[in-house]
Parts: C-alpha cells; structure tokens; sequence
C-alpha cells in the first residue's frame, strides 16, 4: 500500500482541474498489451485496458492517473483516463505517420548519456526537443563518469548553457545529491537514452535495491541490449518517482514545432528579423540567422541540424494535412 501523495496526487491537482479523490483512482506503472499495473491507495491491481473490455476511448500511459471499476464479471477494468498536463510523445517508430507516447504526468526528462560511448549531438538535440514539446524541464545526465569525462561532454555547456548537467557515478557516489535534487517528493522524472547507457542501474542507485534488472554491454561496440522490456513508474524512497524507458534508438519528432524554437532559442530569436516571415535561412536576402551565422553567433552546423529538424515537422505536417483532406 502507498498513499496517493507519493505517487504525485498533490501535484498533479495543483496542475488539472479535477474532482474530489475518491478509492477508484489510482495511477498506471506499467502497460502491458490489454492489461495496465495500477497504484492505488489500498494496494497495487491489475486492471483491464483494452478497448474490448475496458471503458475508457483514451488508452492508459505509463505516468496516467486512472478511475478503475471493479466489475463483477471480469475484474477490475479502467473506467477512465484523467486529464494529462503534460506528456513525452515521439513519432511512432513502427509507424509512418502516428504518435507514441512514451510517459505522461511528467515534471522532468532526464535524457542518459555514457562515459563509454561517443555523445550524439543531433540525438540530444532530437530529445531535448521531445522534452520541449511536452512542456517538460530538461536535464543531461552523464552516467559511468569513473570510465572519463568525454571532450564531447565539456562541449555541452556551450551547447546548451540553460540546462543542467550532472555526471553520475554508481561506484564513487558522484552526483547522487544532484541526482536526488531532482526527485523531489510529487514530482515525476522520466529517463530516456540508448540502451546500456545505464538507466536501470541509476534507478537502482537511487532505490537502493535492485529494482531493475541489468546487462553487461556489449565490449566490441559498447551496445547494450534491452534490459527495461516495458515503460515502467518506480517509487524512490526518498521521494519522486521515476518512469523508466527501454532503450530509444529512434527519436522521431511529432508537432514539434515549439519544441524545436525552444531548443534553438538563439537562432529562433534571430528569425524574428528575418526581412521574410517564411524565411527557411538558406539563400534569402536579408536573413538575420544567416547574418548571425557571418558574425560567428551562430554556428553553421548548428543551423544545418535546425534547418533538419524544422523540415521534418514541416514534412509532417503536409502529410498530416493531405490524410485529414483524404478523410472529408
């Protein structure tokens, strides 16, 4: 038995306009195909999701705050979903044009790193965009610190000098008060990054037990395999829970599009003087982000990575928008 206000009721109703608590609301930590693993006030159950059998038309995430019923024939089965402030979405992978939303109810996304494995610029920036776009805080966490701390990861502060980075060690202790800064009681931070970049094990740092099973990587190519099968929410003794996520290997973007001016704020900033309003920043005169690329506030590798991102949302979107024009 937990009571609500670890799983985060009290922050959640400071954010959703939602009616009195009542003994059927609980809070999803786990999906599994037609079925969802559901905290409540007296005790953990499981509980029907399909669309089949269950009630709700909104299919539970892991982070969602859930009515279930009991029902005399099958069980337990969710009745409905509450409102969600904020979710983590990304492009389906599995699909052409469709959303997958990887958590929902989430205060932070901590976006893993590995002391043993190059860092991806690009991919931090496609995931900082993913935290953008759900209204989420941001923060870089660089695991396995006791192997080095990569050049790459020095770089970061000029990258991204408005979010937090903590290097994190399981064996010397390294940046568990910074860690644990974050886990502050009703909030919900969520963990995304390749496999084998040690999500499982930060999980289990902060848990104090084994919570999470681990794998050894893979030491010709320092891959990991999938260790975390499913989305799963974890309650940390000292307060906060955490979701934590298989390994991502794609990060497909979905109606980022204020995500992305988020995340690249300076060249955002600059496109307001653009002399065009539909300026793309390539050949047009009067181009105050090409401008700042001349005077060396911009980076020409950094607008090329931007220019990437804002087609890609602009792709969606006309995909989108011929499906939608299909369907009338």
């Amino acid at each position: 038995m937990v009571s609500l206000k670890k799983l985060g009721w009290e922050n959640y109703t400071n954010q959703v306009i939602e009616g009195p608590l009542s003994d059927d609301i609980g809070r999803v930590r786990r999906v599994d195909r037609g079925e969802v693993d559901v905290l409540t006030s007296t005790g953990e159950i499981r509980a029907l999701s399909d669309s089949q059998r269950a009630k709700s038309i909104t299919a539970p995430v892991t982070g969602d705050w859930v009515k279930v019923l009991k029902d005399p024939e099958q069980g337990y089965v969710v009745e409905s979903v509450l409102p969600r402030y904020s979710q983590i979405v990304r492009r389906d992978p599995a699909e052409i044009e469709r959303p997958q939303i990887l958590a929902t109810n989430v205060d932070a996304v901590a976006i893993v790193l590995s002391a043993d494995r190059p860092i991806n610029l690009a991919r931090i920036e496609r995931l900082l965009v993913v935290a953008a776009t759900g209204d989420a805080k941001a923060v870089l966490i660089l695991s396995k610190s006791d192997y080095g701390t990569p050049a790459e990861w020095r770089d970061l502060d000029h990258e991204f000098p408005q979010v937090q980075k903590i290097k994190t060690s399981s064996f010397s202790d390294e940046g568990k008060s910074d860690l644990e800064a974050l886990l502050t009681p009703n909030q919900t931070l969520v963990l995304l990054g390749e496999s084998g970049v040690g999500k499982s094990t930060l999980v289990n740092y902060l848990a104090g037990q084994e919570m999470q099973e681990t794998k050894e990587v893979r030491l010709k190519d320092r891959k990991g395999r999938h260790t975390t099968t499913a989305r799963e929410m974890i309650l940390i003794p000292t307060g906060g829970i955490i979701i934590d996520t298989p390994g991502i290997r794609g990060v497909g973007l979905w109606n980022a599009e204020k995500g992305i001016d988020r995340v690249f704020h300076s060249i955002f900033e600059a496109s307001q003087k653009c002399h065009f309003n539909d300026c793309t920043h390539k050949a047009e005169p009067h181009c105050a982000v090409q401008k700042g690329v001349s005077e060396g506030h911009i980076y020409h590798e950094k607008l090329e990575r931007y220019q990437r991102l804002v087609e890609e949302a602009s792709e969606q979107t006309e995909i989108r928008n011929r499906q939608n024009r299909k369907l009338r």
